[in-house]
């Protein structure tokens, strides 16, 4: 190998054809290499699919207008509750109905708050179980209905809004006067796929 070395030099060949000969490229170094850094690149496919299922596979409640406005929507995991607050049409007094997530396309009404009683508010024993609470005339009604999907319409009077966490989504500030607004829960590449 010296001697093919300074035959090279002898002849004058390029730097390119002394870093060839230098090389360590011989099939025993050069498979292991390939190796490692296939390993490399499906390990890194691998983590990078698997963040993409988890993160595709989340919980999701979304809000979709009527119409060409956008959706919006917050994460959410299996048993968290949102509530829909609003003020009743006729008793002018605030309303509060609690949900929870029970999965993509189920959730629960478990009960509802409200101060007044009357027209269009629950009261009947077949309802849900009633209960006085003692913090300013309030009364809760448990429900435990199970729905897919609600659809509110939203107005300037009843001024709709939607609770999670310490996030409130104003409906009628979104969408504006008269919009049908359906809410559903689903996973977010379903909601990439609307």
């Amino acid at each position: 190998m010296p001697a093919l070395r300074n035959s090279l030099v002898k002849n004058k060949l390029d730097a390119k054809s002394m870093k060839m000969l230098n090389s360590d490229r011989t099939p025993a170094c050069s498979g292991a290499r390939f190796f490692f850094r296939r390993s490399f690149f499906l390990g890194f496919l691998f983590a990078f699919l698997a963040a993409l299922v988890w993160y595709g596979n989340q919980l999701q409640v979304v809000l979709i207008p009527e119409g060409n406005a956008p959706s919006q929507a917050f994460t959410v995991e299996k048993g968290e509750e949102w509530h829909y607050h609003y003020t009743h049409s006729v008793q002018k007094t605030p309303v509060d109905e609690f949900f929870r997530i029970e999965g993509a396309g189920r959730l629960t009404m478990t009960h509802t708050t409200y101060e007044s009683l009357g027209v269009g508010l629950p009261y009947a024993p077949s309802e849900g179980r009633f209960t006085s609470l003692k913090e300013k005339g309030k009364f809760d009604v448990e429900m435990n209905r199970p729905y897919r999907s609600l659809q509110f319409r939203t107005a300037s009077q009843a001024m709709p809004k939607i609770v999670y966490k310490d996030k409130i989504y104003d409906l009628y500030g979104l969408y504006g006067q008269g919009v049908l607004v359906e809410v559903r829960v689903m996973k977010r590449y379903e909601r990439w796929l609307l």
